[in-house]
């Protein structure tokens, strides 16, 4: 059951859902049903199990409150040929919303490859395929991925490449220097995108990263200058308790760093509370930085969370958002009852 408490809302009941499972002869079938307000959301039944060697899976979802298919959704995994395959089979309202989708996946020496291929069964169309490959250069100490995608409504989409940390410089400046390159291709335009990330050695936070951006020149093979556009790390407080922090320096990185558009800059801290049942507690504060807000340091938003097993059959959770002018506050406390 969750309970939410809000600016604009008030108190309010955001759901509570029921689940059971049962285990029969290696299959095991889970019953959930959710309530909303005074009546019955959803009820979904969901089987997995083995038939052979093979494990297989399905799920039926249906609207009580007026006794409506909404969907069901069967899948398969299987090894063939050193090759991994999975295929899933979706119906679901609109008969259009129904699928097939299939993907094969291996690895041969230091290549890793996955296809996948998506057809429409409600009439049976091509709807979608890509392809990738992954593979290590052990002598730059980094991996290349390769893909590709098509679509049944507009056939190529796009190709891309893309190289992982890359090391330009084990140590410049007191600092370790990667690169990760993305270069795309799509009927419309191609882009170069070189991320540059420094790793500066440094003994109480190790786990530091400046990450910046270089930007390329009229011709490939060119570039105007490197830019850092932000800093995140964290720092471990003995062995149970993370401090954590980001800021971004370009307003449109805002989201990569500190997760929220709207802030720049991040300091938080999270760790392990004592909990029941050889289980780990957990809490989360964070604070979020804005420049706008008018309040002291420029403090926009405050988070907070904590999760514990209190025991065997009770779990209680809770979480908060707080902005600082006053508006938009949400709590949400969350229960558990096992039985």
């Amino acid at each position: 059951m969750t309970v939410s408490w809000s600016d604009a809302g008030g108190f309010s009941l955001d759901g509570i859902s029921m689940t059971a499972f049962l285990s029969i002869e290696g299959f095991t079938a889970q019953f959930q049903t959710s309530f909303v307000n005074t009546g019955m959301d959803t009820f979904s039944v969901t089987a997995n199990g083995t038939l052979g060697a093979v494990p297989v899976n399905s799920a039926l979802t249906f609207d009580p409150s007026t006794v409506a298919f909404v969907s069901w959704q069967g899948g398969t995994a299987f090894s063939f040929l050193g090759l991994d395959v999975t295929n899933i089979v979706y119906l679901g309202v609109p008969q259009t919303a129904s699928y097939t989708q299939l993907t094969v996946s291996g690895t041969s020496g230091g290549l890793s490859a996955q296809g996948t291929v998506k057809l429409g069964i409600c009439p049976l169309v091509f709807s979608a395929a890509n392809a990738c490959g992954t593979w290590d250069w052990p002598r730059c100490d980094t991996s290349i991925t390769v893909c590709t995608l098509f679509t049944g409504a507009d056939g190529f989409v796009s190709a891309t490449a893309t190289m992982a940390d890359y090391t330009l410089f084990e140590n410049l400046l007191g600092a370790r220097w990667g690169l990760d390159v993305a270069l795309s291709f799509t009927p419309e335009q191609k882009s170069l995108t070189p991320t540059l990330k420094l790793q500066p050695d440094w003994l109480i936070c190790p786990e530091i990263e400046l990450v910046g951006e270089i930007s390329t020149g009229p011709g490939p093979s060119t570039t105007n200058v490197a830019l850092i556009y932000g800093i995140r790390g964290e720092c471990a407080v003995g062995r149970n308790t993370t401090i954590r922090f980001a800021e971004s320096l370009d307003a449109g990185k805002n989201s990569a760093f500190t997760g929220r558009t709207e802030y720049f800059e991040l300091i938080g801290i999270s760790g392990v509370l004592p909990s029941c049942c050889d289980s780990s507690g957990s809490f989360d504060v964070a604070a979020f930085f804005d420049g706008a807000s008018g309040s002291l340091f420029d403090l926009g938003l405050i988070t907070g969370a904590f999760a514990v097993q209190f025991t065997p059959n009770f779990a209680f959770s809770f979480e908060a958002e707080i902005p600082t002018n006053g508006s938009g506050w949400q709590l949400f406390w969350t229960l558990q009852v096992i039985w």
